[in-house]
């Protein structure tokens, strides 16, 4: 994370540090960023980026946990809905969460080389953010439960990874940077059947 002397800087200064950095990122895999790049864009002396940041990794970091921060925002308004039936609010969350993307391509841009690359710094994030989806699914899973909008032989645990399994999976096979747009919709379709085969199973009522 940044030292006390980043968040000492002015905004304007501070957000010119970070934009360059989204903008090296963004254009390229992380491995294949050079540190001077972000520093001469960003337009400050070498050491001065040392005295925010102890090096690459550090303030990729802070870039991805900001990136985070930023599409939790998008998605918090629909998590505060407590009386969404759980499959409901998975689709909202769903569509939440491509409105961001419409709105920060270079952060998708950002996610989209992380996930390809799939490194250590990777294997981290998802191993967090799948632990911490899945937690959040069993808890609406088992609300309803108890409304009774959901079976109670249904295991909690197991549902819960379906859909993490599954939204992440959408995410990944059909995001096409080079097409957003209709990456977008053909995700918010899928991710549509998906839910719907979930909500009504595929057996014929005998």
């Amino acid at each position: 994370m940044p030292k006390q002397t980043f968040f000492n800087l002015k905004e304007e200064k501070s957000n010119k540090i970070i934009q360059a950095a989204v903008d090296e990122f963004s254009s390229k895999p992380y491995e294949l960023v050079n540190l001077s790049d972000i520093i001469k864009k960003a337009e400050i002396p070498r050491g001065s980026f040392y005295q925010y940041f102890e090096d690459k990794k550090d303030i990729y970091l802070y870039l991805i946990d900001q990136i985070k921060k930023t599409k939790m925002d998008y998605l918090s308004k629909s998590m505060l809905n407590q009386d969404t039936p759980f499959l409901k609010l998975v689709e909202e969350l769903y569509d939440s969460g491509i409105h961001f993307a419409i709105n920060h391509p270079k952060f998708v841009l950002i996610m989209d080389k992380l996930i390809k690359n799939k490194n250590e710094i990777y294997d981290q994030m998802m191993k967090n953010n799948k632990n911490f989806a899945i937690d959040y699914y069993s808890k609406l899973i088992n609300k309803d439960k108890a409304k009774g909008l959901i079976r109670d032989d249904i295991h909690t645990l197991t549902l819960a990874k379906i859909i993490s399994d599954l939204t992440s999976n959408v995410t990944i096979n059909e995001l096409n940077v080079n097409n957003p747009e209709e990456s977008y919709k053909v995700m918010k379709e899928n991710i549509h059947h998906i839910l719907n085969i979930l909500k009504k199973g595929i057996e014929e009522n005998v």
